[in-house]
């Protein structure tokens, strides 16, 4: 079995979100989108709730597929088919250093009412420090607010540089869907 590494631990950043968040029930259902290794998966499963985690390598999927709790779908999210995800019914939606602009308004209608998103990946400004260097990879500033804002309440928003685990340009932005007058 491969060993994580510490790039592989959950994002500081979205446990501390996650913290801060009323649910208003014990366990919700989260979906992990774009999966990997399953850092945050493992990480909200073993808090008692349940997850979706959604990654295109099967491989990476298998190391924790076993897991109570946790729904692994081996899926490519950049293929131009319907994703095999439940629209409107996730409390949570974890993104993290992922980042396809063609369908990322898709993201927001997998969320329910009230739901939130938590989107934490790489900026402008990160070509300077190592990959993605690519600015189809790369988020520009208040791009995640600009998409969402119609739907979301933001809770929380930062562009810029952090040094932990390793020093990046990166967009965060906690969102929360609005309820439907």
């Amino acid at each position: 079995m491969k060993k994580i590494d510490l790039k592989h631990q959950p994002s500081n950043w979205i446990l501390q979100q996650i913290k801060k968040i009323d649910f208003k029930k014990k366990s919700i259902d989260v979906l992990d989108f774009a999966s990997g290794f399953g850092r945050h998966s493992i990480q909200m499963s073993k808090e008692g709730n349940f997850v979706t985690a959604i990654d295109r390598d099967q491989e990476k999927l298998n190391y924790y597929k076993h897991i109570k709790n946790i729904e692994t779908i081996c899926f490519d999210l950049e293929i131009d088919q319907i994703w095999p995800l439940k629209k409107n019914f996730y409390d949570l939606v974890i993104v993290t250093n992922y980042l396809y602009r063609p369908r990322i308004n898709e993201i927001g209608k997998l969320v329910r009412e009230e739901g939130y998103i938590l989107y934490e990946t790489f900026s402008e400004g990160n070509e300077k420090y190592g990959s993605p260097k690519s600015s189809k990879f790369l988020l520009k500033d208040r791009e995640l607010i600009d998409i969402f804002q119609d739907e979301f309440e933001i809770i929380n928003y930062f562009n810029g540089s952090v040094e932990e685990p390793i020093k990046k340009i990166i967009q965060r932005c906690t969102l929360k869907k609005k309820t439907v007058k």
